[in-house]
């Protein structure tokens, strides 16, 4: 059984034992073909990658011997009816009993969860995350490949983790919807539908405080990244949070004062966003600046 590790370093192994022979160009060679299991990589598209547009006019022979070596140490035969297949074009790394990759289950895993029932949809997109314990190709930090191919995976884990919390956050299932969401936010930082699942699976848990914090963040990336404010559907949903009076018993005095720092916060980015207005140093003079803002407003 080989299997092949594409998130986090590249890594190979042969019946659960670890292949640290296959370095360099080779190594490279087995993750492009790893990241297109099933589809043929023509010898040109491999020798431009590899290159990075550049190839040595050898580029021909030097990948069937890239490819040779490959065969040799993973323990393949040579030809058409290989796991590594020679094709009218190129090379073929196919998936079957016998060869694996980590980023092939992810993506079953994932798309598993279209169709999936409520609770396996969470359990699903968890235990794809699990498989998860780098960026994707990490070792290869540079190549042009491998970053528009971490660009592309991290939507599809954007996309994963945003299906996985909104389910949990329908059944109630608050903690693991605010992990999943967080992990969208990491990859997506100006993803707003994350980031008002996050806002939602703290509100839903009790968590007020928490939930608006969640709010400023998203603020101030956005301020920071697109230069702009939070969508229409955020602003609506923080409003509804900071309403929200229904908490049973009083707050922690601790508690409150976090939450008064938070909308302390938030009120000094509301003032610094509004157009000839500028807010003070001190936070006692806030309310003051705010009221001019707002009577300026009317």
């Amino acid at each position: 059984m080989l299997e092949i590790s594409l998130l986090g370093q590249v890594a190979m192994r042969v019946d659960g034992r670890e292949l640290s022979g296959v370095r360099g160009k080779p190594r490279q060679v087995l993750a492009i073909l790893a990241l297109h299991a099933g589809t043929p990589v023509s010898k040109e598209r491999l020798a431009d990658l590899l290159w990075e547009g550049n190839p040595p006019a050898s580029y021909v022979s030097t990948l069937d011997s890239y490819v040779c070596v490959l065969r040799r140490q993973l323990g393949l035969s040579a030809g058409r009816r290989s796991q590594l297949a020679t094709t009218d074009v190129g090379f073929r790394l196919d998936i079957s009993a016998d060869v694996q990759t980590d980023l092939f289950v992810f993506r079953a895993l994932a798309r598993s969860t279209e169709d999936a029932a409520n609770a396996d949809v969470v359990d699903r997109a968890e235990q794809a995350m699990a498989l998860i314990t780098g960026d994707l190709v990490s070792d290869v930090p540079y190549a042009e490949w491998a970053v528009r191919a971490r660009d592309a995976f991290s939507r599809e884990v954007v996309e994963l983790c945003l299906r996985g919390a909104q389910r949990a956050n329908a059944l109630g299932e608050s903690e693991r919807a605010q992990r999943l969401a967080r992990a969208a936010v990491e990859h997506d930082a100006v993803c707003e539908d994350a980031w008002r699942q996050l806002m939602l699976a703290h509100w839903f848990a009790g968590q007020r405080g928490a939930a608006i914090a969640a709010y400023g963040e998203l603020r101030e990336v956005m301020a920071e990244r697109l230069g702009g404010e939070p969508g229409q559907d955020s602003q609506q949903l923080y409003l509804t949070i900071l309403r929200d009076t229904s908490e049973a018993g009083p707050s922690p005095v601790d508690d409150q004062r976090s939450e008064l720092r938070l909308l302390l916060r938030l009120l000094r980015q509301a003032l610094d966003s509004t157009p000839g207005v500028r807010a003070p140093a001190r936070d006692g003079a806030l309310s003051e600046v705010a009221m001019m803002a707002l009577a300026g407003a009317c």
